[in-house]
C-alpha cells in the first residue's frame, strides 16, 4: 500500500474551483496516491465527486474507489455512469474489482465480469464464491507461484522472466491440480543444486487461513503468525491467493471504526450521503430507542402510588439506571473486543463470566455504601437508603451478567453485538433497576 500521508488541501478552495469552465488540477494532486485521493473524495458532495472524476489518473481509479469507505463508495458509485465504472474495472486487481461490485447492483456486476480479461474473471468469480465476511472474496490472487515437480533451473530462469516475480523472498508452491504445498525462499532457490525439485526445498507455514474463514479471524492469524503474509486455500486445499499483514491491520482499522459508529448506531454512513437516507437510516434506531424508552416509563407507572407518597425515590431511581448502565456497558465492551479478537471463547467464556459478575458485586457493596450514605444524609430515611443500596448492588449484577451474555447471544444469532447490544443492554438495566428499587419501596411502604 501507499504511504497514506495525511492530505493537507484547502478543500473550500478545491470546490469553489470545480464550477470554473477553465478549471485545472492543482500542482499537490500529481503525487497522490489512491488512499489521498479517497480522502479528498470523502470531503465532498457527490456532484463535486462526480466532477472531478475526470481528473483521476486512469491508473489510480479503481484502488481509489477501493480506498473509500463502503457507504461513500457506494453512494458514489450509484451515480457514477457505468461507462466510468467499466473504465475503473478493467484496470484493477482482483481485490479492488471485489469490493467495486460489492457495492453495485448483481445485474451491473454480471456485465461487468465479462469486461474482464479470461484470467481476471476467474479470480473474481473465485471471489465473489465467499461472503463478504470471508477471508478467501478479499485474498490476493496476483500471486506467483511454482509447480512443486518444477527443477530449480527452470523456475530460477521463470523468475528472471517475470517482473511481478522479483521483489518476492518466497514463493507459493502447489502441485499439478493446484493444492497448497508451502514455499520456498528465493535464498534457497539460489544456494541450491540446479538439478533439484522444488519440492525438495519446501517449508510449510505453521498457520494456514481457509477461505471460509472470517476475515477477522484471518487477520487474527496472520498478527500471530509474525509473517507478512499467509496463504488463503479453499476446502479442498487448493491455494487461492494470500492475505497479509496489510489487509489485516485495513480489517481490524475497520472493525474499529465500524464499534465507534455504532455507539451512535450511524455504521458507516458517508458525511455527504441524501439528507432522507441519513434521516431513515437514524430514524430506525431513534424509533428503537423510543420504544425501549416507553418501555422504562410504563414500569415507572407502575409505581406511581409510591413515587407520590415518597418524593425521594423519584430523586434517587435515575442513580439505579445510571450505575447499571454504566457497569453493563464496561463488561459489554470487554465483551465485544475479545469476541473480535478471538480472546473469548468457550474454553474461558465461564471464567470471565465470573469474574465480571465478582468485579461487579464488589463494587455494587463498595458504592452502594457511598450512595446509600448520601441518600441517608440527604432524606435522613434510613428505609430509603437500605432500598436504594439493596437496588444498586442487584441492578449492577444483572447488568454485569448481561454484558457479557448479550454480546455471545446475538453472535450466535448472526447479529453485530456492537450494534445491537447497547440498545438492548439499556433497556434491561432501565427495567430492572426500576423495578426492584419502585417494586422494593413499594412492598415496605405501601403494604
Amino acid at each position: 500500500m501507499n504511504d497514506n500521508k495525511v492530505v493537507n488541501i484547502d478543500v473550500n478552495k478545491l470546490i469553489q474551483s470545480l464550477d470554473e469552465p477553465d478549471f485545472t488540477l492543482p500542482e499537490e494532486f500529481l503525487s497522490f496516491n489512491s488512499y489521498q485521493w479517497a480522502s479528498v473524495f470523502e470531503s465532498l458532495l457527490n456532484s463535486q465527486r462526480l466532477a472531478l472524476w475526470k481528473f483521476v489518473p486512469v491508473d489510480l481509479k479503481s484502488s481509489l474507489l477501493s480506498e473509500m469507505r463502503e457507504d461513500a463508495r457506494g453512494h458514489f458509485l450509484s451515480e457514477l455512469p457505468q461507462t466510468k465504472i467499466e473504465e475503473a474495472v478493467v484496470t484493477g486487481s482482483n481485490t479492488e474489482v471485489v469490493e467495486i461490485f460489492d457495492a453495485l447492483p448483481e445485474k451491473t456486476v454480471v456485465r461487468l465480469i465479462k469486461k474482464l480479461e479470461p484470467g481476471s474473471q476467474s479470480q473474481v468469480e473465485t471471489s465473489l464464491s465467499y461472503s463478504n465476511e470471508q477471508a478467501g472474496r478479499y485474498a490476493n490472487q496476483e500471486v506467483y507461484t511454482v509447480v512443486s515437480d518444477a527443477l530449480v533451473k527452470d523456475v530460477l530462469q521463470e523468475l528472471k522472466l517475470a517482473e511481478h516475480a522479483q521483489d518476492s523472498h518466497s514463493y507459493v508452491v502447489v502441485d499439478s491440480g493446484g493444492t497448497y504445498l508451502g514455499e520456498v525462499y528465493i535464498n534457497e532457490l539460489l544456494a541450491s543444486l540446479k538439478t533439484k525439485t522444488i519440492a525438495e526445498l519446501v517449508h510449510v507455514p505453521d498457520a494456514i487461513i481457509t477461505g471460509k474463514q472470517t476475515l477477522l479471524e484471518a487477520s487474527n492469524l496472520v498478527r500471530g503468525s509474525q509473517k507478512s503474509t499467509l496463504p488463503v486455500v479453499d476446502e479442498h486445499g487448493r491455494f487461492i491467493g494470500t492475505f497479509s499483514i496489510q489487509d489485516a491491520l485495513d480489517v481490524f482499522q475497520e472493525y474499529y471504526e465500524g464499534q465507534m459508529a455504532h455507539l451512535g448506531q450511524v455504521s458507516d454512513e458517508d458525511l455527504y450521503a441524501p439528507i432522507l437516507l441519513s434521516a431513515r437510516r437514524r430514524a430506525i434506531w431513534l424509533g428503537i430507542n423510543l420504544l425501549t424508552a416507553f418501555l422504562a416509563s410504563a414500569v415507572i407507572g407502575l409505581f406511581d402510588k409510591v413515587l407520590i407518597e415518597v418524593v425521594a425515590l423519584a430523586v434517587l431511581m435515575p442513580i439505579v439506571a445510571s450505575m447499571g448502565g454504566i457497569t453493563g456497558s464496561q463488561t459489554l465492551t470487554l465483551s465485544i473486543r475479545g469476541l473480535a479478537t478471538g480472546q473469548l471463547n468457550s474454553s474461558n467464556f465461564n471464567y470471565l463470566r465470573r469474574k465480571e459478575v465478582i468485579v461487579a458485586a464488589v463494587n455494587g457493596v463498595v458504592w452502594a455504601l457511598v450512595v446509600g450514605a448520601i441518600a441517608y444524609v440527604w432524606f435522613e430515611d434510613e428505609i430509603v437508603a437500605l432500598i436504594l443500596a439493596a437496588a444498586l448492588i442487584i441492578n449492577m449484577l444483572v447488568a454485569s451478567i448481561s454484558g457479557i451474555l448479550i454480546p455471545k447471544l446475538l453472535d450466535r444469532l448472526g447479529i453485530d453485538p456492537a450494534l445491537a447490544g447497547s440498545v438492548i443492554l439499556t433497556t434491561i438495566t432501565d427495567v430492572v433497576g426500576f423495578m426492584i428499587f419502585l417494586g422494593g419501596a413499594t412492598i415496605i411502604f405501601l403494604t
